[in-house]
C-alpha cells in the first residue's frame, strides 16, 4: 500500500522530481505550490479519510512563511510529522526548525536516498479522530461594515482644522494624512454602507475645504468554500486574531516607525491566489478587498519607506495577476 506524502514547495522542478522519486520508493505525493494550497489539500485529504505519512514543507513560500505554516500544521494536525526543507540553510534556520518542533530538517539539494532515510525514521502516525483547519474555525458574526474614503482638499484649505474635525467623528476609525494624489485616507464604520455614504454626504463633504471624496466600500471577497475559514484558522494559530482585536480596542494600528497605504489592481481570476500572499506578509497590517478603481488596499508598516518600497517591488509586483500598484506614504502630523 502506498504511503501518502504532502509536499509544499513553490519550485515546480522540485515538486516534479520529488514526486517521481518518491513514487519509485513506494510513496504517493500530493504536490502543492503554496501554503494555502497545502492547507486546502490537508482538508480535502481529511474529508476523504486519506492518512498522510508526513508533510514536507519549504521554508520559503510565496504566500506564507514556512515556519508559520509549520506552526499552523502542528496546531491543527498535531500528529502529522513535518519535514522542513530549504535551499538557504544555515545553523540559525536549522535551530529554528528544531525550536518549532519540526520532525526533520533537510537542506537542498538532497537526494531521494536522503529524503527516504528521513521519512523512514519518522514513526507511523494514527489519523486524528476529528481535526482540521476549516472545521476548527468558527464563523465570525458580522456586526458592522467599513469603507475607505479618499479625500482631496482645496489648495488653501486649513489642513489641521479639517484633520481635527474628522479625527473626532464617531464613524471614523482612522484618519491619516498621506502623500499622493489625495490628501487624506479615512476608514469609516457603521451598520450599513448606506449609513456610511450618508455620513460622507452630510458630514464630511460639508466640511469647508473638502473638495472631493471617493468612497471605497470594503467587501468580503468571493473565495472558495474553505479559503476564509483557513485564513481565520491561520490567524488563530499565529495569534493574529487577538492582535487585530487589540488594535481596534485601543484605537491604534500596530505601526513600526513608518506606514503606507498600498492599493492594487488585480486580475479578477487571480485574486484568490494573490490575496493570501498579501494578507500573510509580515509587513501588512491590514488587507481589505474593496469595490472601485482598485481591488485591494493594504496598510503596510516598515522601519523605513525604502523597506516598504522594496517589499512592494520584490514581493508584490512580481505576483502573477497584479496589474497596477500605488503607494501613498502616511505623513506624521503629531509626534507621540
Amino acid at each position: 500500500m502506498e504511503k501518502n506524502v504532502l509536499l509544499i514547495d513553490d519550485e515546480a522542478g522540485l515538486r516534479r522530481s520529488v514526486s517521481v522519486g518518491l513514487m519509485q520508493k513506494g510513496y504517493h505525493t500530493e504536490p502543492c505550490e503554496s501554503g494555502m494550497k497545502g492547507l486546502e489539500t490537508l482538508e480535502t485529504l481529511k474529508k476523504r479519510q486519506m492518512p498522510l505519512e508526513c508533510a514536507i514543507v519549504d521554508v520559503r513560500l510565496p504566500d506564507i512563511d514556512g515556519f508559520k505554516l509549520l506552526k499552523v500544521i502542528k496546531s491543527y494536525y498535531p500528529d502529522l510529522p513535518v519535514v522542513m526543507i530549504t535551499g538557504y540553510g544555515n545553523e540559525e534556520i536549522a535551530q529554528e526548525a528544531k525550536n518549532q518542533m519540526a520532525d526533520a530538517y533537510l537542506e537542498k539539494p538532497f537526494t531521494m536516498e536522503d529524503l527516504t532515510k528521513v521519512l523512514a525514521k519518522i514513526p507511523a502516525t494514527q489519523p486524528a479522530a476529528d481535526s482540521g483547519v476549516a472545521t476548527q474555525a468558527k464563523p465570525e458574526l458580522k456586526t458592522s461594515v467599513t469603507a475607505y474614503a479618499l479625500l482631496s482638499l482645496d489648495e488653501n484649505a486649513d489642513f489641521l482644522k479639517i484633520y481635527r474635525n474628522l479625527y473626532f467623528n464617531e464613524n471614523i476609525l482612522y484618519c491619516d494624512a498621506i502623500r499622493g494624489e489625495h490628501d487624506m485616507v479615512l476608514l469609516l464604520q457603521s451598520d450599513t454602507h448606506d449609513a456610511i455614504k450618508s455620513v460622507v454626504d452630510t458630514e464630511i463633504k460639508a466640511i469647508p475645504g473638502v473638495s472631493d471624496v471617493t468612497l471605497l466600500n470594503v467587501e468580503v471577497p468571493m473565495f472558495g468554500e474553505n479559503v476564509h475559514s483557513i485564513i481565520n484558522s491561520v490567524d488563530k494559530a499565529l495569534g493574529r486574531d487577538k492582535a487585530a482585536v487589540d488594535d481596534v480596542s485601543t484605537g491604534q494600528i500596530a505601526r513600526k516607525r513608518v506606514s503606507s497605504y498600498v492599493l492594487l489592481e488585480i486580475e479578477k481570476e487571480k485574486l484568490e491566489a494573490i490575496y493570501p500572499a498579501l494578507y500573510f506578509n509580515d509587513q501588512v497590517v491590514s488587507c481589505d478587498y474593496i469595490v472601485g478603481k482598485y481591488d485591494i488596499i493594504l496598510l503596510m508598516k516598515g522601519s523605513s519607506f525604502s523597506e516598504i518600497e522594496n517589499t512592494i517591488r520584490t514581493k508584490f509586483k512580481t505576483l502573477d495577476g497584479v496589474l497596477r500598484i500605488k503607494e501613498w506614504p502616511i505623513l506624521t502630523l503629531f509626534e507621540a
